[in-house]
């Protein structure tokens, strides 16, 4: 197998680990504190953590970013009167 492929395949089994334990930290959290603003709070962080793990290693946004960011300035920063110079 090429190296490559083995990287990727390790880091995707490294972060399925992290989720993991990110699920059980989530769980004694819920157990351990009774604090519904800490509790809040907590699961919150994780949670948040948790999806910009599977976004960014699964969904693979990282790779998309410039892509994304190019087109959203382009839509953003458009100037109507380099349009009509262009008519």
């Amino acid at each position: 197998m090429h190296q490559a492929i083995r990287d990727s395949l390790k880091t995707g089994w490294v972060v399925i680990a992290v989720l993991a334990v990110l699920t059980a930290v989530e769980f004694l959290v819920a157990v351990v504190f009774d604090n519904t603003a800490i509790l809040f709070t907590l699961l919150l962080l994780v949670a948040l953590l948790k999806a910009w793990l599977i976004i960014q290693y699964f969904m693979h946004f990282g790779q998309l970013w410039k892509h994304v960011s190019d087109a959203w300035y382009g839509m953003l920063i458009d100037d109507p009167e380099i349009d009509r110079e262009e008519d």
